[in-house]
This record gives structure tokens, C-alpha cells and sequence, in this order.
């Protein structure tokens, strides 16, 4: 995902940050959604693909391989929150959801052009993309566009907190070493907006907490398949 990545757009961030509310620690649901969600990050941490980046030991095939699949999947994903933009009524919402779907297309094209993909649609998924995919289009397609936004917390979540649990800051990678220190970026801050989000939301009583904490673990099962079954 290279520097402009589906999990850092870092400029997006910085400006609408500005415009989020705080909100308060009882109404936080997004710790609740983490820490009910340990076994998943450990699970990624130690999947084939983290322990190959992090031993320098990944296949170069394999990452290609990761790559490829990562790009479809912003696509598939910008897609997805085309579809919650329109779905959405809430000003707030429809915004933040806008501002992601922009961001999305600009990532997906970057990796288009790195990755010479001319046609998505021509690329045959892995299991674990496909079903990923699969589960963001159900989220999409069946709930409220909130729980779109719950159900990409994880992906921007897991990969700072992958990156300090191998030492990305100060540690040597080998040919990964620049791509771990911008992906796996442990002091990237970018998913407090998303969270910010839904804990707004939460504190409204539109998001149900159970349901929530399903589509959240879904998405941390999808990431973790990701890495594991190329």
C-alpha cells in the first residue's frame, strides 16, 4: 500500500480532526470494540505475512501478491462507501463519509498506476480478500451506514498497532523497511476519527453496542485472513 495506503491518509486527518467532538469516556464505545478484540490482534501479529515482513523472510511474489488484492480491495471499498453516502441522511455522516470516499479513489488509482492494474474486475481474489470484501458489502448493503465506518475501524487501527509491536520506527526490514515504516506508522492517529465517529453516533443511540462489536470483530477476522491466506 505504499506510502498512500487504505489505512493512512494522513492530510484528511489533520483538517477534519479540527471538526470532531470529543466525547466523553462512558460514552466510548470504540475502546469497548478493541479491547474486545485482543485474540484478532494477536492473530494478525503473528500471521505469515506481519512475521515474514517483520523476520524480512515474505516472499516477494506474496507481497506482490498482497498488493495487487489490496488495490481492488480500496476500490471495492470506495465503492461501498459511495453507496453509504447516499444511503446516510445525517449531515455529519454523509460528510465524513464523503471525505473517505475521495480519499479511497485517490489510493486506489495510486495503487493502480504502481501495480500497472487496468481493469479490477479482471483480478481473481484471495479467500481472504474475497470474504473480506464480501463482509463489507453485506455491512453496506443490510445496516445502517454507521456501522460502515465500525467495520473499517479495525483496518486503520490494527496496522499502527502492528507497527509498534515490531519495532517499525527503528527497526531494519531489509527491502520492506520503507514500507513497514510508512504502513505500519506507529504513531499514526488517523482511526481516532472514525472513532470519534461512532462514539458520537453510539452516544446518540443509533449504533447498537452487540451489534457493533459483530461487524468490528468481523472486520478484525477479515484483516487477519488477509494477511494469512494470500
Amino acid at each position: 500500500m505504499m506510502f498512500v495506503t487504505r489505512c493512512f491518509f494522513k492530510l484528511v486527518f489533520v483538517v477534519a480532526s479540527l471538526q470532531m467532538e470529543t466525547v466523553k469516556a462512558s460514552d466510548d464505545i470504540a475502546d469497548y470494540l478493541w479491547n474486545e478484540s485482543k485474540s484478532f490482534q494477536q492473530a494478525a501479529l503473528n500471521s505469515a505475512f506481519v512475521q515474514g515482513l517483520k523476520n524480512v523472510s515474505l516472499n516477494p511474489s506474496d507481497f506482490g501478491a498482497y498488493m495487487i488484492q489490496d488495490a481492488v480491495y480500496m476500490y471495492m471499498s470506495k465503492e461501498f462507501i459511495d453507496v453509504a453516502v447516499g444511503k446516510t441522511i445525517d449531515p455529519d455522516l454523509k460528510q465524513f463519509l464523503q471525505e473517505k470516499a475521495n480519499s479511497y479513489e485517490s489510493l486506489y488509482l495510486d495503487l493502480f498506476k504502481k501495480w500497472h492494474i487496468a481493469d479490477p474486475r479482471g483480478i481473481i481474489l484471495g479467500t481472504g480478500c474475497q470474504n473480506y470484501v464480501n463482509h463489507l458489502k453485506d455491512v453496506v448493503n443490510t445496516k445502517d451506514p454507521i456501522y460502515l465506518v465500525v467495520a473499517m475501524i479495525p483496518c486503520v487501527k490494527l496496522w499502527p498497532w502492528l507497527g509498534d509491536q515490531i519495532d517499525a520506527d527503528f527497526g531494519h526490514f531489509g527491502v520492506y523497511t520503507k514500507w513497514i515504516k510508512e504502513d505500519f506508522d506507529p504513531d499514526y492517529k488517523g482511526y481516532k476519527l472514525y472513532e470519534n465517529m461512532v462514539n458520537n453516533v453510539y452516544k446518540e443511540g443509533t449504533v447498537d453496542k452487540d451489534e457493533a462489536l459483530v461487524v468490528y470483530q468481523a472486520s478484525m477476522k477479515g484483516e487477519v485472513d488477509f494477511f494469512s491466506l494470500l
